[in-house]
């Protein structure tokens, strides 16, 4: 009965064995292949991304990506295969290290200083000129011309 028990637990490990083998041996399918493209350029075509993109050179690229998932390649495995080969201008989202981190620092640091900028510029436009103590006193030159205009009405 305990051989009867054992044979059948072997036997139960082995197809289970099997079953995850042939699971992962499996041609990957086109979700997880136009996933991965979504996140690349096309190289011929600017501002496409390689799972839109229908020209020859893509189709290729596309059959490449699948042949690395068959191979075992994991998502990130494949993007690092390809900007390797071709540059990280493939990537459709730089990485954020190195010169690239400039291209997410800057434009931040642009808003921030253009709003500071603006905000400065409201406050200032904003605040209020102090009068003088006395009130607002007349220039003496438009005292002269205000009497003058004067004169000249009365003569008429």
């Amino acid at each position: 009965m305990l051989v009867k028990r054992i044979l059948i637990f072997s036997s139960l490990i082995i197809i289970f064995l099997f079953s995850v083998q042939a699971t992962l041996a499996q041609e990957p399918d086109y979700d997880r292949v136009n996933q991965i493209a979504k996140n690349m350029n096309c190289p011929t075509c600017v501002g496409v991304n390689l799972a839109d993109c229908r020209t020859q050179t893509c189709e290729q690229w596309r059959g490449q990506i699948q042949d690395l998932l068959a191979q075992g390649y994991s998502d990130q495995e494949v993007l690092d295969y390809f900007a390797n080969q071709y540059g990280t201008q493939v990537l459709l989202e730089p990485p954020k290290e190195g010169s690239t981190l400039l291209l997410w620092v800057l434009p931040v640091a642009a808003l921030l200083i253009g709003g500071g900028w603006v905000v400065y510029l409201l406050r200032r436009w904003k605040k209020p000129v102090p009068a003088a103590a006395g009130g607002p006193a007349a220039a003496p030159a438009a005292d002269d011309y205000l009497k003058q205009v004067e004169k000249d009405l009365e003569a008429h």
